[in-house]
């Protein structure tokens, strides 16, 4: 009988996490002619990252924890911010001394983010969803990843209904924009 494999939502979350700090180390150490490609990685990362909890992980937590909402706000404003910060650097020569101000600026609040959502988010999570609605949960924040914008939109809204709405258009747009700029 072949067993298998329960995905837990913490697991992926925590393998993010991990993934989004080595993108940064990486990121650190490169050379400037290899920035913008790593940047552009890291963005991806973010932004699939971000949706994925903003549709999956934090309605979660306002709905099923005490005291949710509360929870939830000041780490949604975190990732709203970075987001705007990932836009404005999008703009930016990654070669120039401005970009690395605002990369250590950006890794410093995004690592604070992860080690904040590892103490306050994910034992909630423990505690008030099942090991079977964690696994559901990770099945869909895979599937909402997968589906994710691959740019920041800090204007879109970061709730339902309006991130479930909105994600999907700017997904597809910026999926076009990436195709035309790889053609």
């Amino acid at each position: 009988m072949a067993t298998t494999e329960t995905r837990d939502i913490l697991d992926l979350l925590a393998a993010d996490h991990q993934l989004v700090e080595e993108r940064f180390t990486t990121l650190d150490s490169a050379h400037a002619t290899d920035r913008h490609s790593l940047f552009c990685e890291l963005v991806h990362t973010l932004v699939g990252h971000e949706v994925a909890e903003e549709l999956v992980v934090y309605p979660a937590i306002v709905h099923d924890a005490p005291d949710g909402e509360a929870e939830a706000k000041p780490r949604l404003e975190e990732q709203a911010e970075a987001e705007q910060k990932l836009a404005d650097m999008e703009k930016m020569d990654p070669a120039s001394p401005e970009f690395g101000a605002q990369l250590a600026q950006l890794k410093s609040a995004v690592l604070a983010h992860a080690k904040a959502e590892e103490a306050r988010i994910f034992p909630l999570l423990r505690h008030v969803e099942t090991p079977a609605s964690r696994a559901e949960m990770a099945d869909r924040y895979q599937r909402a990843k997968d589906k994710a914008p691959t740019h920041p939109h800090p204007h879109s809204p970061d709730t339902p209904p309006g991130n479930k709405l909105l994600g999907s258009v700017a997904a597809l747009f910026d999926k076009a924009r990436d195709a035309v700029k790889n053609a």
